[in-house]
């Protein structure tokens, strides 16, 4: 099995580069939010083909348990969480010639890879893909219970679409460094997730497979 490796940012590219190298699995940044990544991706698709993908960055949790779980969450699912229309009463999902648009994605690849063994720093997770991170509990609290969701982030629902166009398998990774809606950033714990996230790398990097 052959991968590559994506990123949001540098910052979480540099805590992964050195593992990726001696994994010999090439890395990129792809850049932040649904579009970067997808343009990111897609290019690279268009030009050189590998049998999965692994986006790997930092988000934030809707859920204080999976904050103290110092877990790496793997993604079960995926969904475009603002991708339809805001109203007074919440979000409503749109509708194109009467059929919904292709917004949410199961990730078994993930789930299939945890059930291979037990995991020392891998944890199952739903997630949401956000153009506007939450900036109150009010609005994260919208949007866990809308799509029963405990991990936030701005760029998997859009490599899963451009994956599922490619026929390519993603795993995506995601350490929390917050709680979603928490505007403090003092409490917000960035070190420690990109710690965690080169931890949870690595291991997901050998039961995929994919080291030399």
């Amino acid at each position: 099995m052959n991968g590559v490796l994506f990123c949001p940012t540098e910052m979480e590219m540099e805590s992964l580069s050195t593992a990726a190298a001696r994994a010999g699995i090439p890395c990129f940044t792809c850049g932040v939010g649904p579009a970067a990544a997808a343009h990111s991706l897609t290019m690279f698709l268009e030009n050189g083909r590998v049998s999965v993908v692994v986006l790997a960055g930092i988000g934030g949790t809707y859920h204080e348990s999976y904050l103290s779980a110092k877990k790496v969450f793997l993604a079960k699912s995926e969904v475009f969480a603002d991708l339809g229309r805001c109203t007074d009463y919440g979000f409503e999902q749109i509708e194109i010639g009467g059929l919904p648009i292709d917004a949410a994605f199961v990730l078994r690849e993930g789930e299939e890879l945890l059930a291979a063994r037990n995991s020392v720093h891998l944890q199952a997770a739903s997630m949401a893909t956000v153009s506007c991170a939450s900036g109150n509990r009010k609005r994260a609290r919208m949007v866990s219970e809308r799509f029963g969701v405990e991990v936030e982030n701005m760029e998997g629902a859009a490599c899963a679409l451009v994956c599922k166009t490619y026929g390519v398998k993603l795993i995506e990774l995601r350490s929390v460094s917050n709680l979603a809606g928490d505007a403090d950033r003092t409490r917000w714990d960035i070190s420690g997730a990109l710690g965690l996230l080169k931890n949870g790398f690595i291991e997901a990097v050998e039961l995929m497979g994919l080291c030399r």
